[in-house]
């Protein structure tokens, strides 16, 4: 065997090296992302994983929390921030999330790409050609979640104790009730389709409870609708009836028999 044909043979011998690791690498990588979960419950909250090896940030985006801020404003990296402790390419979050129907995406690298969860089967349109994946978090979990409250039509009286569940909007007639559980706000306004979207024309009330409350005269009817909390616009944290709105997040949905 002459110095060129060995060469050769060597060399042959690399490349198809190079290529089973590159295989096998691309096995294990396409093993570890197919075996994650889906979002489910551990101790403290709600579980999310998403595979990203390459990425040097990802953050959990979605109708709990503004879909990163960019609801009501410009999006923010430091809300939901995914952690990968052991550089596996995993990045993890526990989220307490009260029970409700909620949509979101993993958001990697400052805002490069939006992403579904592939762990995950249950989506829903986007409104922008794509998907945002669902998660529908029962009332049966255990862990501790900030209350909150919802939309209450028909001039429901809500009891002393109020329930851990979110309500969403149930019932009939035109009085309407919006119900807002955030004590630390200074003003709270509903705004949507029944006043042309005015962030100052219905002022809601805080009781002592440090709910704020507002009743409408609604027509019957299907109404889009958010509060605006300290100039800050918010879907319905108690309602779980959502479509998307221009920008990118949701508003909240309201039907009035």
């Amino acid at each position: 065997m002459n110095t060129t044909t060995l060469k050769k043979m060597l060399l042959l011998s690399a490349a198809a090296l190079l290529i089973i690791g590159t295989v096998s690498c691309a096995g294990v990588l396409g093993a570890i992302e197919d075996r994650l979960p889906p979002p489910h419950e551990v101790d403290g909250g709600i579980l999310f994983r998403f595979f990203a090896p390459a990425a040097r940030q990802v953050t959990l985006a979605g109708s709990f929390n503004a879909w990163g801020g960019t609801e009501t404003g410009r999006y923010q990296p430091e809300i939901d921030s995914m952690i990968d402790p052991d550089g596996d390419g995993v990045w993890t979050i526990v989220k307490p999330l009260a029970p409700g129907r909620y949509q979101y995406k993993f958001v990697v690298d400052g805002g490069v790409r939006w992403e579904e969860d592939p762990s995950n089967p249950d989506v829903t349109d986007d409104g922008y050609g794509g998907f945002n994946s669902l998660i529908v978090v029962p009332p049966t979990v255990d862990y501790d979640f900030e209350t909150v409250t919802g939309t209450v039509i028909g001039g429901d009286e809500r009891p002393e104790e109020r329930p851990r569940e979110p309500r969403a909007p149930i019932g009939d007639g035109s009085e309407v009730t919006f119900e807002l559980d955030r004590p630390d706000a200074s003003e709270v306004f509903v705004a949507g389709t029944f006043n042309q979207w005015d962030p100052a024309a219905d002022a809601m009330s805080k009781g002592s409870d440090g709910v704020w409350r507002i009743t409408l005269s609604l027509e019957p009817g299907t109404y889009e609708y958010k509060f605006v909390i300290d100039g800050n616009w918010e879907t319905d944290p108690g309602n779980p009836e959502s479509v998307a709105d221009p920008y990118g997040g949701q508003n909240s949905v309201l039907t009035v028999e």
